[in-house]
């Protein structure tokens, strides 16, 4: 483990309701503008030791579209320990570029949600799509209080507004047991989520030092302090620890 990284404890996936308190801090009322001497904090995030892949989970419902299984995507680990799907935020900020105010899109396709983790700022819109020839359902959890549950025709699109900053759990009520997704909502714009290579930029950041902090939903949270210099890129190395193949908790089951 990297000196000055500060590691939490593990949570299952069906435990980030208490996640979203690790990694969301507010500091006051967000204020956006220009940022002319703006820095860039680029990274990479990984699994520190030896990593058990997770086997597909198994499909009750509609197998002819969806296939027997579908992916894990719970713990995605590429070369290197590259962990995908990791939440990066700046903790604490509250000045700098503008709020995003376009949609963020939420898939259901082949009784998957996709992406499985993504992030928004508080005042833009989710619009939940379903292309599957069947009904879904969004229910969504901050916590323990159900934010929305809304049915998602086959062929159509259905948008809520986005108005609580934290980890909001996503599931399918319909009996597709297995459909989990995670969207991290914050007061501010300076959040990423890893790609499959362990990657993620964050751009326009003040100068100054700065507190990043990732959330994962089986490996929990860890954060690092950067200093990031006027007009500037910053690159940051964060690990989390593997869990143990016992450790890990099962997929939910109908």
């Amino acid at each position: 483990m990297q000196a000055g990284l500060k590691r939490r404890g593990s949570q299952s996936a069906l435990a980030a309701g208490v996640g979203c308190m690790l990694i969301v801090v507010s500091a006051g009322a967000y204020e956006g503008g220009p940022v002319p001497d703006g820095g860039t904090i680029e990274g990479f995030v990984q699994v520190v030791g030896e990593v058990t892949p997770l086997p597909a989970q198994p499909v009750y419902k509609h197998l002819e579209e969806c296939g027997k299984t579908v992916p894990d995507e719970r713990l995605v680990v590429g070369d290197n320990g590259a962990l995908r799907n990791v939440v990066v935020t700046l903790d604490g900020i509250t000045r700098g570029k503008p709020l995003a105010t376009a949609p963020v899109v939420l898939d259901n396709h082949k009784c998957r949600f996709v992406p499985h983790v993504l992030t928004a700022c508080v005042g833009q819109s989710l619009h939940i799509v379903n292309q599957d020839a069947f009904l879904h359902d969004a229910h969504a959890h901050l916590g323990d209080r159900t934010l929305f549950n809304l049915g998602i025709p086959r062929g159509r699109t259905v948008r809520t507004p986005l108005r609580d900053a934290g980890v909001i759990h996503v599931n399918c009520n319909v009996r597709h047991t297995w459909m989990h997704a995670y969207l991290f909502v914050a007061d501010h714009p300076y959040h990423a989520v890893t790609d499959a290579a362990g990657g993620f930029t964050i751009t326009d950041v003040p100068p100054g030092r700065q507190r990043v902090r990732i959330w994962h939903e089986l490996l929990g949270s860890a954060e690092r302090e950067v200093l990031v210099r006027p007009g500037e890129t910053v690159n940051v190395q964060i690990g989390l620890a593997a869990m143990a193949p016992g450790e890990v908790p099962p997929a939910d089951t109908p």
